[in-house]
């Protein structure tokens, strides 16, 4: 028996008490001498490169590395069918993900073009009862769209990620949001206003992160349709989540629709907000920017921007509610969790959440008179858009 034989004989026996590591040795000493692996044997020595290079490596040129012998050995095989994944794919994916993690698009796009994501799992991994990890296919959608996105690849974007929304049949953590926000966010690159805020709606049927109020404010401001730009960017600089320095560029667009419409003092109050955050922050700031703030007579060191924000706080709830009258009524019932309830006014009931009742919440009880605003809601059990009770003060006080 060759020594090109004895080493394959040994690689097989070590592979299959999972001895990856000795099993490789043996591989690649028989390949050195110019030997041939038949299919079991490549599929033996891609598993063995997975396990000892790729699995567990935080190195992302060795993973490359062992990632090209993959690919050049094997083929990636079927897993459509939630069979078990080959090394192939799951070399592959981790690189994607990697290159992802360190923004280097192009080499996420490079490894991507190694899959067809027809052959890719949607099955997802649960390793323990609280976690559950996305598919492959999510995670080739995922990385693929976020590298095409920040390519400024916008058709291709729309693409993919209609793709994905049609072929993963059910996605973890919401993963059909980022698709979805993916798509609009493209739509809006691409001078098509109105599909994006038909994506962003719907996805606020669900969600309301204050970053989806800022691109309906940004749709809108390059609709050049201001009042209403105007109430969402107000919406997203008073939203609960988010914090206030990553809005610096809403107050800035606020300032601009402002001065545009000729409301000189609120629209330099938003720029001095969005430049005491930039202060704060020691970020750039623009010396046309500076220049003007200076002719107000206004504090130029300053950087309390969370002091400036209460002081001016009403001015931003105004305008999220602009041309809205209040509503008044009587808190008609409260859960006994205490953390919602139904508010009876005008003969209509409008759904509530304690955390919108600005007053002393003690005042949360039935009978309690009230005055609100509305605002729109996704009434999912009835697949409907309803009004909310926003904003909501005592009137017995």
């Amino acid at each position: 028996m060759s020594s090109v034989e004895v080493n394959i004989e040994k690689a097989r026996a070590y592979n299959k008490v999972k001895k990856y590591k000795e099993s490789l040795e043996h591989y690649e000493l028989a390949l050195a001498d110019g030997g041939e692996l038949s299919l079991g044997d490549k599929d033996k020595y891609s598993w063995d490169l997975y396990f000892v290079k790729v699995k567990d490596n935080e190195f992302i040129d060795e993973i490359e590395e062992s990632a090209k012998k993959i690919v050049n050995t094997v083929s990636q095989k079927d897993n459509s069918k939630g069979k078990k994944a080959c090394p192939y794919t799951l070399a592959v994916i981790k690189l994607m993900k990697m290159y992802t993690e360190g923004e280097q698009y192009l080499d996420v796009l490079r490894w991507a073009s190694k899959l067809k994501p027809e052959l890719l799992s949607n099955e997802q991994f649960k390793p323990n009862d609280e976690i559950t990890m996305n598919s492959n296919k999510e995670n080739y959608y995922l990385q693929t769209t976020k590298a095409l996105l920040a390519i400024e690849k916008y058709d291709q974007t729309i693409k993919y990620c209609q793709d994905a929304l049609v072929n993963i049949p059910k996605f973890n953590n919401n993963n059909d949001v980022w698709f979805k926000l993916r798509i609009a966010k493209s739509y809006k690159e691409l001078g098509d206003y109105d599909a994006s805020i038909d994506f962003l709606n719907d996805i606020l049927k669900t969600k309301h992160d204050w970053y989806l109020s800022r691109d309906m404010a940004e749709n809108y401001f390059l609709k050049e349709e201001y009042d209403e730009s105007l109430k969402w960017a107000a919406r997203g600089i008073l939203s609960r989540d988010g914090k206030l320095e990553s809005k610096v560029n809403l107050f800035a667009m606020i300032g601009d629709i402002l001065e545009i419409k000729g409301f000189e003092d609120e629209s330099i109050i938003n720029k001095y907000m969005a430049y005491v955050i930039r202060n704060a922050q020691e970020w750039a700031i623009d010396d046309e920017v500076k220049n003007l703030l200076s002719n107000y007579g206004l504090d130029l060191e300053n950087k309390d921007f969370k002091a400036l924000f209460e002081e001016y706080k009403n001015m931003w709830v105004s305008l999220k509610y602009f041309g809205q009258e209040r509503q008044y009524g009587v808190i008609d019932k409260v859960f006994n969790d205490g953390k919602a309830g139904f508010i009876k006014a005008n003969g209509k009931s409008y759904y509530f959440y304690a955390y919108e009742f600005m007053d002393d919440k003690s005042y949360i009880y039935e009978g309690t008179e009230v005055s609100f605003y509305l605002e729109d809601a996704y009434n999912k059990s009835k697949d409907e858009m309803v009004k909310n009770a926003v904003n909501i003060y005592c009137e017995m006080l």
